[in-house]
Parts: C-alpha cells; structure tokens; sequence
C-alpha cells in the first residue's frame, strides 16, 4: 500500500472512539512499525494532524478537544466538521453556477467531505433543501479547456489558442475575469494585451517555444 492510501487508512483508524495501538495498526496496514512511525511524524510534522498518545491505554488517537490542533482530515488538509460544512455548501453554489465546468474538479473532495461528516456523526440531512441558491449559471466551458486555461495562466505558459472565428491568438495568459454572464481573459500576445471571452475558445495548444516577453 502506498503512502497516500496508507495515511487515509491510518486516519480511520485513529478517529476510532478508543483510539488504535501500534499493534493494530501495523497488523491493519501490513506493514513495519519504523513505517507507522515514519507517517505519524509525516501526519504530526507537515499535516498539522492532532494526534495524541494515551499512555494509560497505550493507543494512539485524534485529539477531541481540538488542544492539539483542527480536527479532521482530508487527505493534505485537516478541518473541523463545520469548516467541511461551509466547504459542502460551497460546493453546492458552484455546482449550481458551473457544474460543467468547476464540478469536476470539486466532486473527489465533496466526496471525501461527506466520508468525513458521517464519520464525526456531524448532520448534514437535506443541504441541499435547506440552503437555497438562486444565482445565475455561467456559459458552459468544457473542462478539459478549463483546466488548461487554469495551468497556463498559474505557471505563465505561452499558448496558442484557436478561436471560434477562425483566428489563432498566441500568448501567455495574464488574467481570468469571472463576471455574472461571461468569462474574460486577458492575454499578454506580440501586439499588446487582449482580452477575449473564453467560451470561444475551442481548442488550447501549448506553444512549443516561449517568444513572448514575461
């Protein structure tokens, strides 16, 4: 089993209500002690997890008062079960303004969320009814464009995109605006910045050599 499966199992485990041994969780895990004592450090050091030891049952556990730390994990990034509340609903507006486009990228975590909710027992019967979100879809945008869009302008890429109209524009994106009916991008190109609305975009290449001016 690799770490990241291994983390997520061992985080089950230690939410259990009498806390889990050493024993237990190299039996569950199959593997090494020297290897649950490498990913307690990894989860204490660089995930923030508040786990605590519990010399009188000789278990280890997740701290329910919260002393040592937020409460709950989702895989990199721990949170108390109302923060994963307001992240559900959060998913649930986006959902409603682009589900084509956002919802893909959101629904491996909605699902970890509400894994984690009905674990902590904390209730989440009818989010959906009782908050009403009445706010206007954006144009559709496909996905796989989107996520280009998204990896070219956080990493400055020259790319070349062909639009609808039969142009070609290459540069490198500076700017997405997300307006209340359109989505405007903004690019540094050869003949100055331009801004174009990214529903006519129908294909992004990435440009093989960098000719534009960062």
């Amino acid at each position: 089993m690799s770490q990241s499966p291994r983390i997520t199992r061992m985080n089950a485990l230690l939410k259990r209500r009498n806390g889990v041994s050493m024993q237990e969780m190299v039996t569950d895990l199959e593997v090494s002690r020297a290897t649950i004592c490498r990913d307690l450090e990894m989860m204490r050091g660089r995930l923030n997890a508040p786990i605590v030891w519990d010399r009188s049952s000789g278990t280890y556990r997740l701290d329910e008062q919260g002393e040592a730390g937020p409460a709950y994990m989702v895989p990199g990034l721990w949170l108390s079960p109302a923060q994963a509340y307001a992240y559900l609903t959060l998913h649930n507006m986006v959902s409603q303004i682009a589900p084509d486009l956002l919802g893909p990228f959101l629904e491996p975590i909605k699902s970890s969320l509400k894994s984690m909710l009905c674990e902590a027992e904390f209730p989440m019967w009818g989010l959906d009814r009782k908050i009403e979100i009445d706010m206007p879809p954006l144009p559709s945008l496909d996905d796989r464009l989107f996520g280009q869009f998204i990896d070219a302008l956080l990493n400055d890429r020259d790319v070349l995109l062909h639009i609808s109209d039969g142009r070609r524009l290459h540069g490198v994106p500076i700017r997405l605006k997300i307006g209340t009916s359109r989505w405007l991008l903004r690019m540094r190109s050869g003949e100055g910045e331009v801004e174009l609305d990214i529903v006519t975009v129908l294909n992004v290449e990435r440009y093989p050599s960098s000719c534009i001016t960062k």
